[in-house]
């Protein structure tokens, strides 16, 4: 309630010589006072002036009535209300919200604004926390990761270079005292192998970090010293599931000889149920396994799911065979005609039907 009282005395003080708060002021209001950015709406498609005139402040002071009444107000109205000199101000204005100064970088990155890369490099050790997110989905973010990440989706658009854009990757992974972002980590999941430092960098950060786009990255230098850190994690199924999918993740880049055998104690705990909920892990088993050669692959399913049809409750069989179908129907297909699952027979009849028309 402090914060709030804040805010509401900031805005006063804008509003002194004026009866009425302006729009700009009211939307500025409202990104501080949630701290949002909603990336799945647009403003271009509203009257924003018309909507932010209905707006009474004085309803936040009611703080149950806070999520009903203006949640849904797109942030993005930022844009539709301010200058390229104005937003620019904010993306350095410190009194303001993280979700200001990001809202108003994201922005200037739709319009394409010269000194974008100038920005980033200002601001992408922001680690200010702001809540972002998406219709019913929303998670805690820091500011600096969204920078990196809205000026990634600018080089899509020419409005920064391959070369700035790959430097953003580097500071993001190099610059020591800042968190693992999740635009970093995002980067990792199809980050190549590259020269010794990135590997060195990437190692030293999993054995302090460790998580599943670190050791995916791991896995790409097919260095074998690093064989345990995955089998570490692969063997970990007594204690958490994220374990489990790190390892299989990091197998499915790189299927090495190693691992068979463990796939296989894997595959036994799965059938009788050892492990929680199983739709993560039997996604990722999945794809982990037929990263192997065909015919090892093919063998080690169909003796996977025939031991799975003995078994009591039968609980991954469906969820395998619908990995399959949708990975590799050709391949797979007699495996999927052998085992088969509701779903799977609905969709393959589906597809028959089709075409035969």
């Amino acid at each position: 309630m402090k914060n709030l009282f804040g805010i509401l005395s900031s805005l006063l003080l804008i509003t002194a010589c004026s009866n009425e708060p302006s729009n700009l002021d009211k939307m500025l209001f409202i990104l501080d006072y949630y701290n949002c950015v909603d990336l799945s709406r647009d403003g271009h498609n509203y009257n924003v002036d018309s909507i932010l005139e209905q707006v009474d402040l004085s309803e936040y002071q009611h703080e149950g009535n806070k999520v009903r009444v203006h949640r849904r107000i797109p942030f993005s109205f930022l844009d539709s209300l301010c200058t390229d000199e104005q937003l620019k101000e904010l993306v350095y204005d410190r009194s303001h919200s993280a979700a200001v100064r990001v809202t108003a970088f994201k922005a200037l990155a739709s319009r394409g604004y010269n000194g974008l890369e100038k920005m980033v490099l200002d601001n992408y050790k922001d680690t200010a926390k702001l809540t972002v997110g998406g219709d019913d989905y929303f998670w805690k973010e820091h500011a600096g990761s969204m920078f990196l990440s809205f000026a990634s989706g600018a080089r899509s658009r020419g409005y920064i270079s391959v070369q700035d854009s790959l430097m953003n990757d580097s500071l993001a992974l190099f610059t020591p005292d800042i968190p693992i972002y999740d635009f970093l980590k995002e980067k990792l999941r199809e980050m190549p192998p590259s020269d010794d430092a990135h590997y060195n960098r990437i190692r030293e950060l999993y054995i302090k970090h460790p998580c599943e786009e670190l050791l995916m990255a791991l896995a790409r230098y097919h260095n074998t010293n690093d064989l345990e850190f995955i089998a570490a994690e692969l063997e970990n199924f007594n204690l958490e599931e994220p374990h489990i999918e790190s390892a299989l993740s990091a197998i499915a880049v790189w299927p090495h000889p190693f691992f068979k055998k463990k796939l296989e104690k894997l595959r036994d705990a799965i059938i009788a149920g050892k492990l929680g909920s199983g739709m993560r892990e039997v996604d990722r088993f999945v794809q982990a396994v037929m990263a192997y050669d065909y015919s090892w692959a093919h063998q080690f399913l169909d003796t996977s799911l025939a031991l799975e049809s003995k078994a009591p409750k039968k609980r991954y069989q469906v969820l395998i065979v619908d990995e399959l179908h949708r990975n590799d129907r050709k391949m797979y297909m007699d495996l999927i005609k052998k085992y088969p699952s509701k779903q799977c027979n609905c969709l393959y009849h589906d597809e028959e039907v089709t075409s035969n028309r």
